[in-house]
């Protein structure tokens, strides 16, 4: 009963929008109302049923939703004056239309029960059937022919009150919903706003309390209205683009920003391969942010993006102390197994680092830089290995000399390497000679057999000469590294010194540049184990590394069972470089220039076109001279031959 009464009696609160409504409503009716007065009066006259009694009766009840108007302060309540003036009036229609069509006159009442509805008041219907159900029964015992122009029974009544009852419910129903999703719809759009601004404001909790920055920029680049507490905290303010809070901090990076965005909202390529273009990382003062961009589309086009800055400081400084931490480990390791060797590299290094702060010929400095990498990378030196790399990076696609502050930042990073391979080495001094237990086992047994003075002197001149087996080891080790590193199989590498030795010091360059033409045979060369089962080949590469007199020369070797040089890709490469490409020798002759290269993209490992170069370089310092030799699908062969007269060498007494 309760429900019921709830539905059917509106709620005491009354809205702006409703009360505007109801009033422009109850002045419509009421004009309405006074309409029927001339109306009624002519019927009345038509129908010989006293039409100056109709005039005044019609003219009084239509005074009643008049009055009520300026009497009533609830417009709610003038519509219920209304229910009821609408019934009085069919009434009044119903007695003066008396006549062949009187019973037809009865369809007014439906008709304005009906019309109701407008006020989204159930009551003014309740009103207007109470009204119509009281004339019917009154009149039907005090006037039956006011209401039917027949001796009407009883039954008849009823039937009449059953289809007001019918249609009041429908009526009733259509009012309410008419309040409710209608006239209710201030409320409704009042709970709606009241809800979006509730989860705004959880929203913006969220936003500030998160430790990212967020926001979004429309296609000319500029921020929206929210954005999170975080983004402008860590942007150093407001700004009205993305390029201006950039700018803050760099320019550069800033106008990077623009041109990518200009390729972005061109739509030239995908939005995904654009923005990957766009710069990534921004240093403001001591802090490192990282930006990362989300389109927004609508349908295929670019409508906003999301723009996520974190600050990426206590990250890198992370990452910096886990890298300081596995190179410390890998430079104990390798002290552990090969001490004099990784004293060498700093020897060679600390070489190649003063050439890069002096030299001022571009094409030398990019050759140190790369060979510098390489031999680095070999020692898990990371740190100094990708700082050459994004110095390569940037000499490349700018296309600039090296500024002094990227020669400092590289003599920078390889003095704390020196400094780390001194503490953990003791800081021995280079002048030491190692020597192994089988060379003091041979000379210990030349002494007991009283071996030629002139035997045990060579011998023991041999110590100080370096063995090339070890640069060789080394070479292999490398190799086998880069190939995991490549996701290929570890290639098994052969190693044929023949018992050479040299002089350290007058081949060191050339082996540092050596590290050139493994790298490029491991990574440019061996296929991938699926490629190489597809064409029968095993799946772990072949490599053979030699050093050997052969034909009265010293001759180093690099071979490998790769897929060859592609010589086609070189002389269009070439070509493009304006070089000579007319033969064979000029074809070949370009591998090892500058700026060629097969590979599809640059790598912290290949791609550069400067390392056959730089190892070329080193060969004819010696004196020497490169030649190439490669089949398409069986690999390729590297040699470098040295002129005997020119170079001090001793071979073991046996082979090693």
């Amino acid at each position: 009963m309760n429900k019921l009464l709830e539905y059917l009696v509106l709620p005491k609160e009354m809205t702006p929008f409703e009360r505007q409504y109801l009033l422009r409503m109850n002045r419509v009716a009421t004009v309405f109302y006074l309409g029927h007065v001339p109306v009624f009066t002519l019927i009345a006259l038509f129908n010989g049923t006293k039409p100056l009694l109709a005039l005044a009766l019609t003219a009084l009840v239509a005074a009643g939703p008049t009055l009520a108007e300026r009497a009533l302060e609830n417009p709610r309540h003038v519509s219920m004056i209304h229910g009821m003036t609408a019934m009085i009036m069919g009434g009044l229609l119903v007695h003066f239309g008396q006549g062949p069509v009187q019973i037809e006159m009865h369809f007014y009442f439906f008709v304005l029960l009906a019309l109701l509805a407008v006020f989204a008041n159930p009551m003014a219907v309740i009103v207007a059937a109470v009204t119509v159900a009281l004339h019917h029964l009154l009149l039907w015992l005090w006037l039956p022919a006011s209401v039917f122009n027949y001796a009407a029974p009883v039954w008849v009544v009823a039937v009449h009150a059953s289809f007001v009852v019918l249609e009041s419910v429908a009526v009733c129903y259509i009012a309410r919903s008419f309040f409710d999703n209608v006239i209710g719809l201030e409320k409704i759009v009042q709970a709606r706003t009241a809800e979006v601004e509730g989860k705004n404001r959880d929203m913006r909790l969220v936003l500030d309390n998160v430790d990212q920055g967020l926001a979004t920029i429309d296609r000319d680049g500029a921020f929206s209205s929210e954005k999170s507490k975080a983004f402008d905290t860590m942007l150093s303010g407001a700004h009205a683009t993305l390029a201006d809070a950039i700018a803050a901090a760099s320019p550069n990076a800033a106008e990077t920003f623009r041109l990518g965005w200009g390729e972005v909202t061109e739509g030239f390529m995908p939005v995904e391969v654009s923005m990957d273009l766009l710069p990534k990382r921004v240093c403001f003062g001591d802090r490192t942010l990282g930006l990362s961009y989300t389109p927004i589309m609508e349908g295929e086009a670019l409508s906003k993006c999301l723009v996520v800055v974190t600050d990426r400081t206590a990250e890198l400084e992370r990452e910096k102390l886990e890298s300081e931490q596995r190179e410390l480990i890998a430079i104990a390791d390798r002290i552990t197994r090969d001490k004099k060797g990784v004293l060498e590299y700093v020897d060679e290094a600390k070489a190649l680092v003063r050439g890069i702060a002096e030299e001022t010929d571009l094409v030398v400095v990019k050759r140190l830089l790369h060979t510098l990498k390489g031999n680095s990378a070999i020692f898990g030196l990371t740190r100094l290995t990708d700082l050459c790399h994004d110095t390569e990076s940037a000499l490349v696609e700018e296309k600039r000399p090296l500024t002094n502050a990227e020669r400092e930042a590289i003599a920078a990073s390889f003095a704390s390497v020196e400094k780390m391979v001194m503490q953990l080495s003791g800081g021995t001094e280079r002048g030491g000679i190692e020597v192994s237990e089988r060379d003091y086992q041979e000379v210990l047994e030349l002494l007991k057999a009283r071996a030629p003075l002139e035997q045990l002197v060579a011998k023991l001149r041999g110590w100080k000469l370096e063995p090339t087996h070890k640069r060789l080891t080394r070479a292999a080790e490398h190799a086998k590294g880069l190939a995991v590193r490549l996701g290929k199989e570890e290639p098994e590498v052969a190693i044929h010194d023949n018992g050479l030795l040299l002089e350290p010091g007058r081949w060191a360059s050339f082996w540092s540049a050596l590290v050139h033409v493994v790298r490029n045979a491991v990574d440019h060369g061996l296929e991938a184990p699926d490629e190489r089962t597809a064409i029968g080949k095993p799946e772990s590469g072949h490599i053979v590394l030699e050093t050997s007199i052969t034909d009265g020369a010293f001759v180093i070797r690099v071979v490998d069972d790769g897929r060859g040089i592609d010589m086609a890709r070189i002389a269009e490469k070439a070509a493009t470089l304006g070089m000579a490409t007319g033969t064979d020798s000029e074809i070949t002759s370009a591998i090892f220039s500058d700026g060629v290269s097969t590979a599809e993209s640059v790598s912290d490992i290949s791609g550069r076109g400067v390392g056959m170069g730089a190892v070329r370089a080193e060969c004819e310092k010696l004196g020497g001279k490169t030649e190439l030799s490669s089949a398409a699908g069986y690999g390729t062969t590297v040699t470098f031959s040295f002129p005997l007269a020119d170079m001090r060498e001793s071979r073991r007494p046996h082979a090693a």
